[in-house]
């Protein structure tokens, strides 16, 4: 910074010395009293140290003022992006979920218009998916509200998973689907909430892709991890490093319309926000199994 502001005060500092040559020039030709010259020198260069001491105070002012501003300024574009940012993702879910909730609204319509039997039987389970996409789209507004907090604390898996099974044992029995599952008994350190959302989005993504066969929820208690496997139609490979992806549904999404990507996608969203790891181990024809990862302290938050 000194020397930045001795730059720029260097035309007025040859100036002055440049003046005081000159002074010194005139008194030497017309033979006048020095002393005076030496009085007149002291001075102004005094006067002249003043000022430049000022000046160094009112440049670092100035300096700290400019880097303020463009700090400001390009806080001020970050913001702006971020808005957009959000606002284009935003649009893009919704994209997204709109076609989703399409299907099951389609399908209670033509059951409806229809003559078949067992109406109430069939709309029901279209029921649950509407009811599961209209809470996706509330709990993604609640996730991508900063603002939101998390309640981390001591939870219990059964009394969740329990709740969601509740939730989604219509789909086990019209889709004639066996559930292994016996009680854990165990606690993790999470968000009881949201670790409920993921949990529920993981089952009902399993009982989306398996037409018949089994869902099973076990938990290893050497790594820590829940698992939920499923006998389903599997993931290919090539699919796995993308299927949390917003939007990205891979040949199974494709295949099957109830599919655009939102689920798993709000699974890693709040994976991240739970600093909880989700792993995939799939097979195309011998079905999926996904783990969740938790911490074993607080302290690892």
């Amino acid at each position: 910074m000194i020397k930045r502001f001795i730059l720029k005060k260097l035309s007025e500092i040859l100036i002055v010395i440049i003046m005081l040559l000159l002074f010194r020039l005139l008194f030497a030709i017309g033979s006048l009293d020095i002393s005076f010259y030496n009085i007149g020198l002291e001075v102004v260069v005094f006067a002249f140290v003043i000022y430049i001491f000022i000046s160094f105070g009112s440049y670092k002012e100035e300096v700290s003022l400019k880097a303020d501003n463009e700090r400001l300024t390009e806080e001020n574009k970050r913001l702006i992006m971020n808005i957009i940012s959000g606002r284009k993702e935003l649009k893009d879910y919704f994209t997204l979920w709109v076609h989703q909730i399409k299907t099951p609204i389609t399908a209670t319509k033509m059951i409806l218009e229809s003559n078949m039997e067992d109406k109430e039987a069939r709309i029901r389970p279209q029921i649950i998916y509407i009811e599961q996409y209209t809470d996706m789209a509330i709990n993604y507004l609640k996730l991508m509200n900063t603002d939101t907090d998390m309640d981390i604390g001591v939870v219990s898996l059964d009394d969740i998973i329990k709740s969601v099974l509740k939730k989604y044992s219509v789909l086990f029995i019209i889709n004639h689907i066996t559930l292994n599952y016996e009680p854990i008994s165990e606690t993790v350190i999470s968000d009881a909430k949201w670790l409920s959302i993921l949990i529920e989005q993981i089952i009902s993504n399993a009982l989306k892709y398996t037409k018949k066969g089994s869902i099973t929820i076990s938990f290893d208690k050497d790594s820590y991890v829940l698992l939920i496997k499923d006998t389903g139609i599997g993931i290919r490979s090539e699919d796995i490093p993308k299927i949390f992806d917003r939007g990205y549904s891979g040949l199974n999404g494709r295949l099957n319309e109830k599919s655009s990507g939102l689920g798993l996608y709000l699974v890693r969203e709040i994976g991240n926000r739970l600093s909880t790891e989700i792993t995939v181990k799939s097979e195309v024809g011998n079905g999926s199994e996904f783990g969740i990862k938790f911490l074993s302290s607080l302290s690892n938050l």
